[in-house]
């Protein structure tokens, strides 16, 4: 019984490491007309590590912005669709936007 319960456990915990969330991170400056934002990337850590990462990166650089969001999809495909969009949109509002390494942000 107690080989079953550890097999179980091993085969849960094996399939969580294949799950991996994905996010990407932006921040406009409002004033500027501008929004940074990083490529896609693995979720890696805790939800909330990723904003406070890009935003030290941003202040370490003397970029003025606003807030900081790094939204997150259960996979690769879904967050490149809402990075898309959101570039579409923000371009179609008028704002330039400035792509940051990825080196940078984590």
């Amino acid at each position: 019984m107690k080989t079953l319960a550890a097999l179980t456990l091993i085969a849960a915990s094996s399939q969580s490491a294949f799950a991996t969330d994905w996010q990407y991170c932006l921040a406009p400056a409002h004033a500027e007309h501008k929004v940074y934002m990083s490529a896609t990337f693995p979720m890696r850590g805790a939800l909330g590590d990723a904003d406070s990462a890009f935003e030290r990166m941003l202040n370490n650089a003397r970029l003025r912005h606003d807030d900081v969001q790094c939204p997150r999809a259960d996979d690769e495909r879904s967050i490149v669709l809402m990075q898309q969009y959101a570039i579409r949109i923000n371009q179609t509002n008028g704002n330039t936007i400035i792509h940051l390494p990825l080196e940078k942000t984590r």
